[in-house]
């Protein structure tokens, strides 16, 4: 709902300005869609024309991004222009890993810092309490020929390309010396922890106060209302120096490959229905017998303590972490993966013993402990059997926080109990492309212009393109990693249900699944990486800024189409190269 409110917030607050728009019917042009979507279409188009021409014709924007035939990629690391497929000689691998706190130093309490996630659009929504840490973990990984490729993984809602790239200007002079190919950041997508991204700012603040400041020659620069700068030159200079002590934190061991299926852990909240079911691992192991490396990936929302709390908390891959580092000993890198409308879905621990219940699905859910402490209950779905566990446990439902701790400590347990591995051979291979979208979301490309967003943006035109970036990795020519920015459905990525008829606009969805792509077996997706470009349906889902949640963050229409064809240009051309 929170996304809707802000739909409807920002455009109110727009049309103040541009009440003079001359709006006709020939400046509205609908799609083709079904009877009961043409009003919701209709409304929207009003809305896009008046945000439309709040882009062009306000002033104090008319120098705000160049041309793009006079853009010019900044900090950007394109990789390998081929790739390896055989172990070359003296090949061996390489990880160092590394972590620092993003709040020691600071007070989160002190009310000029917001949380992510969920709206307050006058005020911003600042923590009431601090349930454990926000910090940014780091690995490092060679395979000691090819260079070597760092990742950042931040905990916050989001990162826009623009900051990523100052993290990068940082890093330039290290990596130079160090052989460093590829600088990437990721975000595991929050909604409690310090707002990253700038769209949980005090909206209603910053539409009135930075619209007028750019009328005016910014004169009031200095009273904008932007996400906190202190806290973001803290998130850059923090994560740099993380990404130098993991590269200098690199040792030679072994690196193996598995997953445990959480398929009982997780839910789709939009049709049509498509999920990685699986928890995956990269386990790496040094020779020197120090501490393990643990790279996890998931995709499933960071909410399962709730969309909106008001509790500053890390969500479930604290709790995934501590319970691995209590009971193994590794250091843990957890990745957020294809997460679209992914979500937790919550079955509890058993009260009498603490086991994880265990979960049988045919024609019923059957829900049980694994040590017979209690009868097993059986529902026609997820929801019903859950409440029947909770009524047999004699417990009303718990609360977000416990359910948070409880969710990271089952995810945890499952990672610990992945036993069939695969060793993988020493071929590291990496390689970049920056990607061209068509912006037909007036909402994120005015926060763009007033400084809300730090998304690179270029003018072609009287339309405006958003230069992200995409990349292919593969991990012992088994394992391969989509680097997607944004939120991407994995239908995308895994395939799933044909959309034609069915489809929000009727049209057919004709690309191939990106692990269709790629000869690698296992599949695994870096998402929200080294930019925030919002969520990546198929072309034919998208539905109405008005009627669902993503929509009001969905940057492009043919994002998907377009992700799609230029993966697979880069995969070919690396091949082709090879």
């Amino acid at each position: 709902m929170s996304k809707k409110v802000l739909a409807v917030i920002l455009s109110v607050i727009l049309t103040f300005s541009a009440f003079a728009v001359p709006a006709s019917a020939a400046d509205i042009k609908l799609p083709a869609t079904s009877v009961e979507n043409v009003f919701e279409m209709f409304i929207e188009q009003l809305l896009s024309f008046v945000l439309s021409y709040l882009n062009k014709y306000w002033p104090g924007y008319e120098d705000k991004w160049s041309d793009s035939e006079n853009y010019e990629a900044e900090n950007f690391y394109p990789g390998e222009e081929s790739f390896d497929k055989e172990v070359a000689e003296g090949a061996q691998w390489k990880v160092g890993y590394a972590g620092v706190s993003l709040l020691e130093g600071i007070n989160p309490m002190d009310g000029d810092y917001f949380l992510a996630g969920s709206l307050e659009p006058v005020m911003g929504r600042v923590p009431t309490k601090v349930l454990d840490d926000q910090r940014v973990r780091v690995y490092a990984i060679s395979d000691g020929v090819s260079g070597v490729v760092v990742h950042a993984v931040i905990d916050g809602f989001g990162m826009s390309r623009g900051d990523v790239q100052k993290i990068r200007a940082l890093m330039a002079d290290f990596a130079a010396a160090n052989n460093v190919i590829a600088i990437n950041v990721s975000v595991l997508h929050q909604h409690s922890c310090i707002d990253t991204l700038g769209m949980n700012v005090p909206l209603a603040q910053a539409l009135i106060m930075n619209t007028g400041n750019a009328a005016i020659g910014g004169l009031l620069d200095e009273h904008k209302v932007q996400k906190n700068q202190q806290f973001m030159e803290n998130v850059f200079n923090k994560t740099a120096y993380a990404m130098k002590r993991a590269v200098k934190n690199m040792k030679d061991g072994e690196l193996y490959y598995g997953a445990a299926d959480i398929s009982e852990y997780v839910k789709d909240k939009r049709d049509p229905q498509t999920a990685d079911t699986e928890i995956q691992r990269l386990r790496f192991v040094p020779d020197d017998g120090t501490s393990e490396t643990w790279i996890l990936e998931a995709g499933i929302h960071c909410t399962s303590i709730g969309a909106g709390p008001d509790e500053l908390t890390a969500d479930y891959p604290y709790y995934i972490e501590k319970t691995i580092r209590e009971e193994v000993g590794a250091n843990v890198v957890f990745i957020q993966g294809a997460e679209l409308a992914i979500t937790s879905r919550n079955i509890y621990l058993c009260e009498e013993c603490g086991a994880i219940a265990t979960v049988e699905k045919d024609l019923a859910v059957e829900i049980s402990c694994p040590n017979g402490c209690i009868e097993s209950v059986v529902g026609k779905d997820y929801n019903t059997a859950a409440d029947l566990w909770n009524q047999a446990n004699e417990n009303e439902a718990k609360d977000g926080i416990v359910r948070m701790k409880d969710y990271g400590y089952i995810l945890g347990k499952k990672v610990i109990g992945i036993n069939a591995e695969e060793k993988l051979d020493p071929v590291l291979n990496i390689a970049m492309k920056e990607v061209v979208l068509d912006v037909d979301n007036g909402i994120l490309t005015l926060a763009a212009r007033e400084d809300v967003l730090n998304a690179v943006i270029v003018k072609n035109g009287d339309k405006y393109n958003m230069i992200t970036e995409i990349g292919y990795m593969e991990l012992g020519n088994s394992v391969a990693a989509f680097l997607c920015p944004g939120e991407f459905d994995p239908i995308l990525v895994f395939g799933g249900p044909e959309s034609g008829e069915e489809s929000w606009t009727g049209e057919e969805w004709s690309m191939p699944a990106l692990k269709d792509n790629t000869d690698c077996e296992n599949i695994m997706v870096i998402g929200l990486c080294n930019d925030q470009a919002g969520y990546v349906l198929r072309d034919n889902e998208y539905h109405s800024l008005l009627s669902e949640n993503e929509e009001v963050n969905v940057i492009s229409r043919t994002a998907a189409s377009t992700f799609v064809a230029e993966f697979m240009n880069l995969i070919a051309d690396v091949n082709d190269a090879a």
